[in-house]
């Protein structure tokens, strides 16, 4: 049975609107919304038809993973206009540039914690409503057009966005909007131009937190990138076994001793 509701991030993709909007909206009772027992906002189909001029009936469901949510930091989200709140710029968040102030908050208040903006708990806190209703978000570097197309074929939920870049510049333009918990780099691309993009993309002070990981037929991938890779996965590989490998803790945990 299809859900009856979006996501914060999928209704505001349909709205053409940023996320937090739409949790304004919902806290201003300006559109049908309920939590989840985990405090996670979910926006009524019904409500998103509705407010979506010439359209009829409930709006149509986009093929997963096309979205394309604009990041926000902890400090942009509660910024006034553009600019950091002064006293953010002393937080060790905004100092470290944490993806997620929220598992920073056992941090503290002598070492630069500053929690500025913490509610009662991080549930309770809008900013963290928003980060956690998006989802995982991995960008694919590969130049395989049959692996794109695989992977966007295969794809049936919104748990892990994706997002795909052939080339470094456009994988740099892609992260100015779409910070990526991880970046998967095809080998293919060539053994020094794997080299090359994982030691930028490892020094690119926007990502500071993303794990990049190798694509690869073989585990032996230590020659295409030196310290900046914190795993690999097998080609070929399907939406699935890539989720299944992203979502993994024990997958995750350490490089091998082979140095990927």
């Amino acid at each position: 049975m299809p859900k009856d509701y979006y996501t914060t991030t999928e209704a505001a993709r349909r709205l053409d609107v940023s996320p937090d909007t739409v949790l304004k909206w919902a806290r201003a009772g300006k559109i049908e919304c309920y939590r989840t027992p985990g405090g996670h906002a979910r926006i009524s189909k019904r409500a998103i038809a509705s407010m979506m001029p010439g359209r009829a009936g409930e709006a149509s469901t986009p093929a997963a993973g096309t979205h394309d949510p604009t990041y926000q930091y902890c400090w942009q989200f509660y910024a006034e206009g553009n600019e950091a709140k002064p006293e953010c710029l002393d937080c060790v968040a905004y100092r470290s540039r944490a993806a997620r102030c929220y598992e920073m908050r056992e941090i503290p208040e002598q070492f630069g914690n500053l929690k500025l903006h913490c509610q009662d708990s991080c549930e309770a806190c809008d900013y963290y409503q928003l980060m956690q209703g998006r989802g995982t978000m991995a960008l694919i570097l590969t130049r395989n057009r049959s692996l794109k197309s695989a992977l966007r074929d295969e794809a049936e939920d919104t748990d892990l966005l994706l997002r795909f870049a052939s080339s470094e510049y456009e994988c740099a333009s892609i992260i100015d909007n779409f910070r990526p918990d991880f970046i998967v780099i095809d080998c293919s691309l060539g053994r020094s131009r794997t080299r090359e993009l994982c030691r930028n993309l490892g020094r690119d002070e926007r990502i500071p937190f993303t794990r990049i990981f190798l694509a690869a037929q073989a585990p032996n991938v230590k020659d295409c990138a030196e310290g900046e890779i914190f795993g690999w996965i097998r080609k070929p590989f399907t939406y699935e076994q890539l989720k299944d490998c992203l979502s993994r803790p024990r997958l995750l945990a350490a490089r091998t001793e082979t140095g990927h």
